[in-house]
């Protein structure tokens, strides 16, 4: 194993969080300092803001407006983008909002019709794209499908503005530290920093071992931007942590579809992150006064069971914070924690029914020693199965009548309130987890 490495955290923020609030921080660096099994650190966050965001979003509607004016205009983009700054958005002739996702054609939208991809040319011959994480790919596959309209963006020229910035104020910090280990925790794909800035590092430190953290995947789309990434992740990283889908991974260790073009992919590895011990622990039941919630952004499917579960059980369900959308509440991740701490029961869907993912708010409930409901899915089974402090739905009416039983059978609810606790083990998971990391690195090739 690594003896005590001199480590510096790269800490790619996403743009609603602060880096105390941050996965990069609360997932990876906390704990991983906190296991006592690193040397000396260092590390550098970085990443968008809200503020920076909505600027940039105002400007670009103001100068499309002055060349534009009232010309009709369709958003691509039917999410959390297009509602969190549909008031700088909403100052163009927007006709109708178009999205890729069948289960919201139909629609409607801020009073607009959703429509098909498709159908975009029926009601303006301009296109303006809701998306900073995906604009050039949405711009690539519009391009090439309806070529006979004019295509406006909030974001272009800009990103690769910032990604040199990034780079320059992390390449100085990094060299002059001299590490032996550099933890890198990317954000949206299309906004990371290129691997010839890693390839750079590992030229001027020969020494220099690379982990990765990948939060999200798309096995779906080859233009979105994810399998591009992880093929250049894999040219330079040493180890890659991949903590929310398992199963992909004996595909893309065998190069099967859609992995065939990646190289070295026995350096990624199924693990779980957990988070910082200091902030998500049990307290003891009397002291829960929360019945039941669904923390997060009420964004795709998870919005139909917030009202499901707003209407079955009025004032004892709670919806508490979320970090996009127009609805969004982010909290300080301090309040959150404790939230969390005084709730009986969370419940966890899955946003999308067409991706499964072990969330982290699966891996929080469980550190905190809630019961948590989980909306059945391969990859949170292949970490809890039953039995190990989570009950699994797959209906609204199962998901009902679980929650009934729980709530009124206080040895049911206590036997599988004690299961989670004894699954997390404090330090001891993170510990581990850190072990393991230092454990494999040392066996990778140079």
């Amino acid at each position: 194993m690594l003896d005590k490495p001199r480590t510096f955290f790269a800490i790619h923020r996403f743009e609603s969080k602060p880096f105390a609030d941050s996965a990069g921080n609360l997932e990876v660096m906390a704990p991983m300092l906190q296991s006592g099994l690193l040397g000396p650190s260092d590390g550098v966050d970085f990443g968008w803001t809200e503020a920076l965001s909505a600027e940039l979003v105002a400007g670009a509607v103001q100068e499309h407006r002055a060349v534009y004016g009232l010309t009709p205009v369709v958003v691509y983009g039917a999410g959390a983008h297009t509602t969190q700054y549909w008031p700088a958005i909403s100052q163009l002739n927007v006709v109708a909002i178009a999205d890729k996702n069948p289960a919201l054609w139909g629609g409607m939208l801020k009073g607009l019709p959703v429509i098909r991809p498709a159908d975009i040319p029926q009601y303006a011959a301009h296109v303006l794209i809701s998306s900073r994480a995906f604009e050039s790919n949405i711009a690539r596959e519009l391009a090439a499908s309806l070529p006979q309209v004019q295509l406006l963006k909030l974001y272009a020229g800009r990103l690769e503005q910032q990604l040199q910035a990034w780079a320059d104020q992390l390449s100085a910090r990094v060299l002059a530290f001299q590490p032996d280990l550099l933890v890198h925790t990317p954000t949206h794909v299309t906004e990371n920093l290129p691997a010839a800035f890693f390839l750079m590092l590992k030229q001027q430190l020969p020494q220099l071992k690379i982990v990765t953290v990948w939060w999200d995947y798309d096995e779906e789309n080859s233009t979105a931007g994810y399998l591009d990434y992880e093929r250049e992740v894999l040219s330079y990283a040493d180890l890659v942590i991949e903590n929310s889908n398992a199963s992909r991974l004996t595909r893309m260790h065998n190069n099967e579809h859609p992995y065939q073009q990646h190289v070295n992919p026995k350096r990624v590895i199924f693990h779980p992150t957990w988070f910082d011990p200091s902030l998500f622990y049990p307290i003891p039941l009397a002291y829960r006064d929360i019945d039941i919630a669904v923390f997060g952004s009420r964004v795709g499917e998870r919005g139909d069971w917030i009202d499901l579960l707003a209407k079955e059980f009025g004032e004892r369900f709670q919806h508490i914070g979320g970090v996009s959308g127009e609805q969004r509440n982010p909290l300080p991740i301090e309040q959150y924690a404790a939230l969390l701490r005084r709730t009986k029961i969370v419940v966890n869907t899955q946003t999308y029914s067409f991706r499964q993912q072990c969330k982290g708010k699966v891996r929080e409930a469980i550190q905190c020693g809630v019961l948590l409901m989980e909306q059945d899915n391969t990859e949170t089974r292949h970490l809890l199965p039953d039995g190990c402090g989570v009950v699994y739905f797959r209906t609204p009416s199962e998901l009902i009548s679980q929650i009934r039983v729980y709530l009124s059978d206080q040895s049911s609810y206590e036997k599988n309130l004690q299961a989670a606790v004894n699954l997390f083990a404090g330090q001891s998971i993170v510990k581990n987890w850190t072990d393991t990391i230092l454990r494999l690195l040392d066996s990778t090739d140079d």
